[in-house]
């Protein structure tokens, strides 16, 4: 005699698929959920009394389906002989992310910066310490006198417990007030990744500045035309939460070699809203 199905007990569970247990209900990757939190970067100039702090909190809410909305509201303290707080160029903008493959994701955005840092009414030593933290990635964001248009293009590929990514972010510097040069920086970044809910990796981040020869604007970073930068970094990502932290390691002539002449902190943590 048949029992009925219920005698059995509840079914059970489906057995996840090959990396399913990486990815949230959407199907987008941990690390690229839409998320509100804080990033921060600190610099130590070596023998210098130079040192500098960015902090960034930033969201990335989501919108419709596979597309975020994202701001970013950036701070810098610079400390020399004193210590001058200053606010960064905040951004507004979006991004898109499309599933290439099982196991491939492309990101697909951009931003427009408000010109909240001036040239006239900033000391140029209140920023340049800021920018150099990140080796000057996200330059923008402490560049004064511009109104910045910022482009993002990336991917992540998830090959079992390996997990790779790249960035290709080109911004145009429209020039406000006395500046009048316009410039280009593009930004590019690929990682490296060991483990998912708890991995480990390496970043290798590029700045190219092939107008910064001729800058109308006084700025540490004029006549260099491209910074290179290594990050081994950990990182944790859960459900609700996660963090990351990596040693960031500038081989700039101006700003390196690593550990010798300067040095940089990363940490950024926060919550998913997804």
């Amino acid at each position: 005699m048949a029992l009925p199905d219920d005698a059995l007990g509840p079914p059970p569970p489906p057995v996840p698929a090959p990396g399913e247990g990486t990815l949230n209900r959407a199907n987008i990757p941990l690390g690229r959920r839409g998320a509100i939190g804080v990033e921060t970067s600190s610099f130590t100039g070596g023998d210098s009394d130079v040192s500098g702090l960015a902090i960034a909190l930033f969201a990335r809410m989501p919108f419709s389906g596979h597309t975020f909305l994202d701001v970013r509201v950036p701070f810098g303290l610079a400390i020399d002989e004193g210590t001058d707080a200053v606010l960064g160029n905040v951004t507004l903008g979006a991004h898109h992310i499309v599933r290439a493959g099982q196991r491939l994701w492309l990101t697909v955005g951009g931003a427009v910066g408000l010109a909240t840092l001036s040239g006239q009414t900033h000391d140029h030593a209140s920023y340049e310490p800021v920018g150099a933290s990140r080796a000057y990635w996200d330059l923008h964001e402490f560049f004064p006198s511009i109104l910045p248009i910022h482009a993002r293009l990336g991917a992540e590929a998830h090959f079992g417990p390996v997990i790779a990514r790249a960035q290709l972010e080109p911004a145009l510097y429209i020039p406000l007030g006395r500046n009048e040069e316009y410039e280009v920086a593009i930004q590019h970044a690929v990682e490296l990744q060991l483990g998912h809910g708890i991995g480990g990796g390496l970043r290798v981040q590029g700045m190219a500045l092939p107008t910064f020869d001729n800058v109308d604007v006084r700025h540490a970073v004029a006549r260099n035309v491209y910074v290179l930068a290594l990050e081994p970094f950990l990182t944790m990502e859960r459900r609700l939460t996660f963090i990351r932290t990596g040693l960031l390691l500038p081989f700039d002539e101006e700003l390196g070699p690593p550990l010798d002449h300067t040095w940089g902190f990363r940490f950024s943590a926060g919550i998913h809203v997804d």
